[in-house]
């Protein structure tokens, strides 16, 4: 990841995204992501053989991905990055 401001030049510093009142979210260290990215897969039918069919042919599921970030210390510009997929 780039350690200089896409907008401005200036140095950045890494975090996580994080959210006060979280469920859970107290037991986790202060340095891990706490939110999660999610790209859909391919919502489940209701009726139950079509469903055991999808399951069968192995269809995309939810991909989940923590984010992190980095901040500007100069002008205050964010980016965020999805690359890590959680383990659930």
């Amino acid at each position: 990841m780039e350690t200089t401001c896409s907008k401005c030049g200036g140095p950045t510093v890494a975090g996580v995204a994080t959210a006060h009142g979280l469920i859970g979210g107290a037991d986790a260290p202060a340095s891990q992501p706490r939110l999660v990215f999610v790209v859909p897969g391919i919502p489940t039918s209701a009726n139950p053989v079509k469903a055991l069919g999808q399951g069968l042919a192995d269809e995309r599921p939810d991909h989940g991905y923590l984010i992190r970030g980095r901040r500007c210390t100069r002008c205050g510009f964010l980016e965020l990055y999805a690359t890590e997929r959680t383990s659930g």
